[in-house]
């Protein structure tokens, strides 16, 4: 059994590293990018698709999707962290529309970059499924229809054998995605057309540019794209997400599962689950439950949260009887930002020339590509309807101070497993659920 380090997820045993450059003395750049991973990467690729003649430099403290964006489930996907319901309530239907087609869009545009400069990434657009298995958990995905088409129970048999489920939903908006291998062929790409990258170079705001590993970088134009490594300012939390993945299955295993088209799928419990079966024939399960430090100070423990990762390993074993004897070689983890109201935040300054992105939620495989569009358009000051979405250029809602914040969340993440457990004995809708969503925002 490989026990994961930090950035020792499944997806980092990928043969691609991509190797970027050692700063070694002052230098000026027209845009300068803090973060290697997707919002940094997208934002420069956008930027140079605009704009080639801009001279971009992206510097990263570690390596290339050393965060979520090399540790996260693969889902490349139309959703968003608040629901659809919520959204429409608070900014009407037409403008939700926009945003979900904008998401869609994005999907087809990764997928076409994958397919040209990252076959490695197994790019696959097969859909998500979300199912069922009592009927609390029946009775809130029979609320959702924007999840996607209603799938009764012989329906979702005939596409993966789940232990007793019950139905689902089926969306085609989705892919399934190898991240790592994802982001090496977008930092390729981006050194081919001459935008260089820096790893292992730490790099901090000053006026006129960034200070890197004790070099100064002249820049005009600085984007923050750090996500869960920059300051918090209660802006955001850290939330811990943790995955396993099983060795890869026989075919006969795969044949009582199913799934041979590699679409995404997930419980619909109130504790977050997804799994994809990836393109060597794993089953890569992920979900929430760690707890938030206090402080909201990023805690490396967090990401190898054995309590949690029994639990993923015993929801994969209930749901696929068939893996009770399979060995589960990976354990991993990693933080997402998560803003008060869930919502990503994308800001620039044009006085300043100070942009910064990130908050996606869990959601930023897709989220990443649209917000580094829109944040390229924001900078070269393009039109485009992009820039009308409500998040861009939106006030964060700050999150409550200590000890209220570490109290409440914890609360809540403690409630949501009960809830779950509740449904799962009671065969009804959680009452405990009750008190979480008015509080959640979601």
């Amino acid at each position: 059994m490989l026990d994961s380090k930090a950035n020792n997820s499944l997806w980092a045993d990928s043969k691609e590293r991509f190797e970027g450059k050692s700063l070694d003395s002052n230098l000026d750049f027209d845009v300068v990018v803090i973060g290697g991973g997707f919002s940094g990467l997208w934002t420069a690729f956008h930027l140079n698709h605009l704009e080639p003649s801009l001279r971009i430099a992206i510097f990263e403290a570690r390596e290339i999707g050393f965060g979520a964006s090399g540790r996260n489930g693969g889902w490349t996907s139309s959703e968003y962290p608040v629901s659809k319901k919520t959204l429409i309530r608070k900014i009407g239907l037409p403008s939700t529309e926009r945003l979900f087609s904008a998401l869609s869009q994005s999907i087809n545009e990764i997928g076409k970059f994958a397919k040209k400069y990252s076959p490695e990434a197994n790019f696959t657009k097969s859909g998500s499924l979300y199912f069922a298995r009592n009927e609390g958990q029946l009775r809130r995905l029979k609320a959702k229809p924007e999840i996607g088409e209603w799938l009764s129970e012989n329906a979702l048999r005939d596409l993966i054998s789940i232990e007793g489920a019950l139905a689902g939903r089926f969306n085609p908006e989705c892919a399934t995605v190898h991240p790592y291998n994802l982001l090496q062929g977008l930092a390729k790409s981006l050194n081919k057309k001459g935008i260089s990258i820096f790893t292992n170079s730490w790099a901090t705001r000053v006026d006129g540019g960034i200070l890197a590993s004790s070099f100064f970088i002249g820049a005009p134009l600085v984007v923050e794209a750090t996500e869960v490594y920059g300051k918090t300012n209660r802006n955001f939390i850290p939330l811990y997400s943790l995955m396993v993945a099983t060795e890869p299955l026989s075919n006969s295993i795969w044949r009582e599962i199913g799934n041979k088209e590699r679409f995404t799928f997930a419980e619909n419990a109130h504790v977050i689950n997804y799994a994809q079966r990836t393109a060597d024939d794993r089953l890569a399960i992920g979900g929430r439950g760690a707890t938030l430090p206090f402080g909201s100070k990023l805690q490396e423990s967090r990401e190898s949260h054995q309590k949690v990762h029994k639990r993923l390993i015993a929801l994969a074993r209930s749901w696929f009887p068939a893996l009770t004897n399979v060995e589960f070689t990976h354990r991993w983890g990693g933080a997402v930002a998560i803003t008060r109201d869930w919502e990503p935040y994308l800001q620039f300054d044009r006085i300043s020339g100070f942009g910064k992105l990130g908050g996606y939620a869990g959601d930023g495989v897709t989220m990443s590509h649209l917000a580094g569009k829109i944040m390229a358009h924001e900078i070269l000051d393009l039109d485009s309807e992009l820039r009308s979405l409500h998040f861009v250029n939106r006030n964060i809602r700050k999150w409550e101070p200590e000890p209220i914040r570490y109290l409440g969340v914890n609360a809540l993440i403690y409630l949501s497993t009960i809830s779950d457990l509740e449904e799962s004995l009671t065969n009804r809708s959680s009452k405990v659920n009750r008190f979480i969503e008015p509080v959640i925002l979601r």
